[in-house]
């Protein structure tokens, strides 16, 4: 074959090359961009599920009463950047509102329930459950203590860490170390824990219940799911030598624990 043929053979090959490029490229493209978009209107789909499953299970054991509870099992999607629910009590317009991100666009997912519903939604103090994967969410019936008027006021409470999470937390005044103000605060909830376990089926709500703010100096119950290590809805003997074991601090044994 002669130089002027091989270098047009050569031409050829690329220019045929150049112009199975040219359309695959965009076919990739747009497979990309719909495989993209799939993706997010599956999170979406899978996101009201969640939405509406919650709200029509709190509503389901609201009307059941105290002290009835359940735990719904459902796949957080990812993008998930905020839970909560607004409104007053008593006036049928309670409102679970979810946040989430897709690429740049903030979307709120609401979901309007007739019924008194509170909620938390973290496991622990450092663990966020609003995070992807499976949650175990814990929907239980309670009552307010009973005010001057002798009427409480019965709701619902929704905690996505499950009914009692296993607590991660050790330094519980987050002062960086760990300290004998942390032996001091996990004294104080194994003393109010005993008798009166933080979970367990009861008519009425203890005040401070399943707040995960790490209120340090208020309520002992407002942190004390935090001393909960083994999740068995108590703070007692067992929880203290993990304690103990995991701060390296001296811990005697303490009263009534």
């Amino acid at each position: 074959m002669s130089a002027g043929k091989k270098g047009q053979a050569a031409l050829e090959y690329m220019l045929v090359v150049g112009v199975i490029g040219i359309m695959i490229l965009p076919a990739a493209y747009m497979f990309f961009r719909y495989s993209q978009g799939s993706a997010q209107q599956i999170d979406a789909a899978q996101l009201d599920k969640l939405g509406r499953e919650l709200v029509s299970t709190a509503e389901r054991v609201y009307y059941q009463g105290a002290p009835s509870r359940t735990v719904l099992e459902a796949r957080m999607p990812q993008g998930v950047e905020d839970i909560q629910f607004i409104g007053e009590w008593g006036t049928g317009s309670q409102m679970l509102i979810i946040k989430a991100r897709s690429g740049e666009v903030d979307t709120e997912f609401p979901y309007p329930s007739l019924v008194n519903i509170n909620g938390s939604f973290n496991a622990s103090m450092n663990q966020p459950s609003r995070g992807a994967g499976i949650k175990k969410i814990s929907i239980e019936a309670y009552e307010t203590p009973t005010g001057a008027n002798g009427q409480s006021t019965p709701f619902v409470h929704v905690n996505f860490g499950g009914r009692c999470p296993p607590s991660v937390v050790h330094d519980f005044d987050t002062s960086g170390a760990y300290d004998a103000s942390d032996g001091a605060f996990f004294s104080g909830c194994c003393t109010n824990s005993a008798g009166h376990p933080k979970f367990r089926p009861s008519r009425t709500w203890q005040g401070g219940w399943f707040n995960t703010t790490g209120d340090f100096s208020g309520n002992p119950y407002a942190s004390c799911i935090n001393a909960d290590y083994d999740g068995d809805c108590d703070v007692d003997e067992a929880d203290r030598q993990q304690f103990c074991t995991a701060t390296g601090l001296q811990c005697a044994p303490i009263p009534g624990c």
